[in-house]
């Protein structure tokens, strides 16, 4: 009758056992998760800390320098002139840029002029 209840024990501990071995992985589970997302979120942080300071660095100081800023975009230009069967020379859309600021320019000055702070398509 001794070796039954050993036996029995030994059964008892083993289902212990087994009912507390996944408790174990599923803490480990938990923990990797949380190292994972843990991770993830210093990774985003460093992008949007690094996205704040070249946003910081590309500022005009004055307004005549903002002004003088891309107006045309080159990959558009690019499209509008392969579509006509034409190749394009990489410095065509500074030139492009320089005309479209120099519009711009002349109908603002027309619009300040006939004491509107609005630019119409006259203005041109």
């Amino acid at each position: 009758m001794a070796a039954a209840k050993k036996t029995a024990k030994k059964a008892a501990g083993k289902k212990a056992a087994a009912k507390k071995a996944p408790a174990k992985k599923t803490a480990a589970k938990k923990t990797a998760k949380k190292t994972a997302a843990k991770k993830t979120a210093k990774k985003t942080a460093k992008k949007a800390a690094g996205k704040k300071t070249a946003k910081k660095g590309t500022r005009k100081t004055s307004a005549s320098a903002s002004a003088a800023g891309n107006v045309v975009v080159a990959s558009k230009v690019k499209d509008a002139v392969k579509s006509q069967d034409v190749r394009m020379s990489s410095d065509f859309p500074e030139a492009l840029n320089a005309e479209v600021q120099e519009l711009i320019d002349r109908a603002t000055q027309r619009a300040k002029d006939n004491n509107r702070g609005t630019v119409r398509p006259s203005d041109l």
